[in-house]
């Protein structure tokens, strides 16, 4: 080790050495154990700077907590934040300010920002004792930058109480550098990255590609918000649309259908990553070495349901370049996530308009990768209740274009052609709840019109349906059926074949 431990002996003469080379012994010790235990112990615990100064072309820290790479805790609160940084200087790089601001902005569009403690250094003053210049911070003069600064402070018996006596103390002289400047002799923890606004502006902002040495990922908004808690949002999304496909669908392990097997384990693999990151991403002091194992694991176990069906390599964890392997890894979980994708299809219900329903259709729906589906809402009817309602001789119901389907039915011609959809269409709503007719697409004289005015209606018997009085505009439609008060609602699905 550089500091020796003290040899104390039976009549020492005590001298301020003494004690100044066991303190940095005893400071060498704790250090080098909590590096040797953990190897990323250092970089922000939790900043706040103003914004308000951003925009004025200055970095300011109003709170900032952090340890230093030699182990240096830095507490900062109010009234020991360190002086404010002009960033005209860092941007530009160049003298006289107002003259070379643009010159300098074609060298310098991005400044990285650090918190600087001056190294101690032995065989020199250590100590400010008032006569080193903040000033001279990065210009080149030649004024030694002390470690510590002095503070006289009264100090009270915490026994007796009273008796204050005026105590000397020492601070640790905390400095914002840019980059741009001298940096040597400091021992440094960078804390941000600024960057220019856009081509021509000189307007600075934070820049959202970096992320600091962090030792916990609630310390900045852009990791512990921005990336870790977005993925646990992307898990918890796609965890309750599977859940309700599978609940809705009657899906259960022992199915036989494409693609039901990979949303189920999905499911089971997301039902595992949901509950462990939901205790990481709303936690206090969780390390970025922790988030970023947890997400790789997440990464393997999802990679079965990648086009290879085996985990990619995925980067070491870099302490100095957080911003690039947690944004790498965010985009690859997103992309597993949508290997496996939901059903699709497309929804309009019918709507009271005059003596029957109408609904919208979508122009692409017409193109030849869709397939088209009525369905019923059949409420607390059987499905057998319910197309038995629907047959002829009961509401009589007759669907084509809305300019034929009143001629269609009141001529009993011949409409839309429908067939009962009997074995279950996995992209559609579960059967339970719907019944479903499957809509030809047929060369009959109701079809060609409905291509045409690329609209269709239905009409019904008027006798039974109980609120035609109130049915513009409403998508129930209540009718008697079976000795009771019946309510229905009619959607049309539109279903891309390639689903």
């Amino acid at each position: 080790m550089k500091n020796h431990p003290v040899h104390w002996y039976e009549g020492l003469l005590l001298r301020p050495q003494h004690f100044q080379a066991g303190e940095r012994h005893w400071n060498e010790v704790l250090q080098t154990s909590e590096r040797w235990d953990h190897p990323y112990s250092y970089g922000l615990k939790s900043i706040r700077f103003s914004e308000e100064a951003l925009a004025n072309q200055q970095f300011q820290i109003d709170q900032l907590q952090a340890r230093m790479p030699d182990g240096t805790l830095v507490d900062l609160g109010i009234g020991q934040q360190p002086d404010r940084l002009s960033l005209k200087a860092g941007l530009q790089d160049s003298q006289p300010l107002m003259t070379e601001l643009a010159e300098g902005f074609e060298n310098e569009s991005t400044v990285r920002v650090y918190l600087g403690i001056p190294k101690l250094q032995l065989g020199r003053s250590n100590v400010d004792q008032g006569t080193s210049d903040p000033q001279s911070i990065g210009s080149g003069a030649s004024a030694e930058v002390t470690r510590f600064r002095t503070a006289r402070l009264e100090v009270q018996d915490e026994s007796q109480g009273g008796n204050d006596q005026e105590l000397e103390f020492r601070t640790l002289n905390a400095r914002l550098l840019l980059s741009t400047q001298d940096l040597s002799g400091y021992e440094l923890c960078p804390i941000a990255q600024i960057k220019r606004s856009g081509d021509g502006d000189s307007q600075p902002r934070i820049d959202p590609s970096y992320i600091p040495p962090v030792i916990s990922i609630d310390a900045w908004p852009g990791l512990g918000r921005d990336v870790v808690r977005a993925i646990y949002d992307m898990i918890g999304q796609k965890l309750e649309v599977l859940s309700q496909q599978i609940l809705s669908r009657g899906i259960g392990l022992e199915t036989n259908e494409p693609g039901d097997a990979d949303r189920i384990l999905m499911l089971n693999q997301l039902n595992t990553a949901f509950t462990t990151l939901g205790v990481m991403a709303f936690a206090q002091g969780v390390h970025p070495y922790q988030a970023y194992e947890e997400l790789c694991r997440i990464v393997g176990q999802l990679s079965i349901f990648s086009d290879a069906r085996r985990a990619e390599e995925v980067p070491p964890y870099d302490h100095e370049d957080l911003a690039r392997i947690f944004h790498l890894i965010r985009a690859r979980i997103e992309t597993l996530l949508n290997a496996v994708r939901s059903y699709k299809y497309e929804q309009r219900y019918f709507v009271g308009v005059g003596l029957g329903m109408q609904v919208s259709l979508e122009p692409r729906w017409f193109n030849s990768d869709w397939k088209w589906y009525i369905g019923v809402f059949k409420g607390d009817l059987t499905e057998q209740e319910c197309r038995d309602l629907l047959s002829p001789g009961h509401l009589d119901w007759k669907l084509g274009s809305s300019r034929q389907v009143e001629f269609l039915f009141s001529h009993r011609a011949e409409g839309l052609e429908l067939k009962q959809a009997d074995h279950a269409v996995r992209a559609l709503p579960s059967r339970r709840d719907w019944v479903y007719y499957e809509v030809p697409r047929t060369g009959s004289p109701a079809w060609l019109d409905v291509q045409e005015t690329q609209s269709m209606a239905m009409r019904l018997k008027e006798a039974l349906i109980v609120n035609r009085d109130r049915l513009q505009g409403e998508r129930n439609l209540v009718v008697t059926a079976f000795g009771r008060t019946v309510t229905l609602q009619f959607a049309l699905f539109s279903v891309p074949q390639s689903t």
